[in-house]
């Protein structure tokens, strides 16, 4: 039997008649009429009594009635329940797992694209960082990341497609004497206190200091972002930062100041090409996320000296 012949039922029970009904459905009164009379034949009872131009159930109809709305709500939770496993069979899933400053300030603009060119992808994003991103890609949890080395690092059975390069940039308060420099050798800080971040970003610190022949000195360390920011405003210290931490953002009674010959690190999208790799569609998906990141790196290296496309 036709569903649609439950649902007109019901709409001339709720309705009270036919000509109500045929209203409501935008039907003819007498399509109505006969379906209702189809109903009927299938059944082999009476359902309703007409009189007056309004119907009432009998019994018969009042049984149909608790069942017909059962029935309506299991159906139409079947058909949902169908239309979203076609739907999830024709999307396309993408699990990327991205650093926070990548997240704030790549990916955006770049899914923002990707999504608009196709509605079908699915993107989850996890916040990571290296060299514990590793792990989640070997394992699969996530089919791509968006990470960053200080020196080119070649991993058999990785595939790494370069962004961009991002150079540290010096974060002092507005009062600081280097404050009104545009540029400065890291040395020149070397009287300052320095605010550090993580483990990894502090030894990268006291590396690139001891080059240039000093020994920062640390009063604080966080790798919060915010944090640090609050910190240097303070005049706690000076910060050695990636240029993706502060890009675009307004920090007042901060200052950002270019590094000369400051040290960098590259970012880029890696995936693994062995067999455990992603599907031909996601790797057709990590390409085209690939592109559109070089793309929105272009357009902030026009706008800020510290990125460099690769």
């Amino acid at each position: 039997m036709d569903t649609k012949l439950l649902e007109v039922f019901l709409t001339v029970v709720n309705a009270g008649s036919i000509s109500a009904a045929a209203r409501r459905l935008e039907f003819s009164q007498p399509t109505v009429s006969q379906q209702m009379k189809s109903l009927e034949r299938i059944m082999g009872v009476e359902l309703f009594t007409r009189e007056g131009g309004r119907v009432e159930l009998t019994a018969a109809g009042k049984t149909l009635q608790a069942h017909a709305e059962s029935t309506l709500s299991a159906w139409h939770d079947v058909r949902d329940r169908v239309r979203e496993s076609a739907r999830r069979d024709e999307a396309i899933s993408l699990s990327l797992g991205a650093f926070p400053s990548a997240n704030a300030v790549l990916l955006p603009t770049a899914l923002g694209r990707m999504v608009t060119a196709e509605p079908r992808l699915e993107v989850r994003v996890l916040d990571t960082e290296p060299p514990a991103d590793f792990g989640l890609l070997r394992s699969g949890q996530c089919d791509a990341l968006i990470t960053f080395e200080e020196r080119t690092i070649t991993r058999k059975g990785v595939e790494d497609l370069a962004i961009l390069r991002e150079q540290n940039v010096l974060l002092v308060a507005e009062d600081h004497p280097l404050a009104g420099r545009e540029s400065i050798a890291l040395e020149e800080a070397a009287e300052s206190s320095f605010v550090g971040g993580c483990p990894h970003c502090r030894q990268e610190l006291v590396e690139n200091c001891l080059r240039r022949g000093f020994h920062p000195q640390i009063s604080v360390s966080s790798d919060d972002p915010g944090l640090t920011v609050a910190l240097v405003r303070q005049g706690i210290g000076v910060a050695m930062r990636p240029a993706l931490t502060v890009l675009g953002q307004v920090h007042p009674g901060v200052v950002a100041l270019t590094i000369e010959d400051a040290p960098s690190r590259e970012v880029s999208v890696q995936y693994l090409v062995q067999d455990e790799g992603p599907a031909g569609s996601v790797k057709e998906t990590i390409a085209d996320l690939h592109q559109h990141l070089r793309a929105v790196a272009g357009e902030l290296a026009d706008e800020w000296g510290w990125l460099t496309p690769l």
